[in-house]
């Protein structure tokens, strides 16, 4: 969903008419609120914590983002991260990249790296993949 449909149904699901956002967010009457809602305006990006704020969510919540938290519990040793809804791949393999060593972290990034810059710039490319034998440990 859009940033404009999300709010709609924000509103509509919390039973709040146009007018009571309207008074929430200090406009005078209910033609911005509805030139919003049907995609006419835009949001000024000042105004989308006031529309998340008066709206119970948060501006990625409007913005129809996820939030993820990566890292252990304590909070200044975490990140949080905003994907597209509706890419739960993207959610696990992010926890998947989350629980490696750093060795192992570094050594994927430089395998992936070099295929998202090919899918980017649009040229063809070809995954090789070299095995080493070593003994299991």
């Amino acid at each position: 969903m859009k940033l404009y449909e999300n709010i709609r149904a924000k509103r509509i699901a919390l039973q709040m008419t146009q007018q009571e956002l309207a008074k929430k967010l200090g406009y005078k009457s209910t033609s911005t609120i509805a030139r919003i809602e049907s995609g006419e305006n835009d949001i000024p990006q000042a105004k989308l914590a006031a529309f998340a704020s008066a709206l119970n969510t948060t501006p990625a919540e409007l913005m129809g983002l996820q939030i993820v938290t990566l890292g252990p519990e304590e909070p200044d040793d975490t990140e949080t991260v905003a994907i597209s809804k509706g890419k739960p791949q993207l959610v696990e393999l992010i926890h998947q990249l989350d629980s490696l060593s750093e060795k192992n972290l570094n050594r994927v990034i430089s395998v992936v790296n070099p295929l998202i810059e090919n899918f980017l710039s649009g040229e063809d490319f070809r995954i090789e993949v070299k095995s080493e034998s070593r003994p299991v440990e």
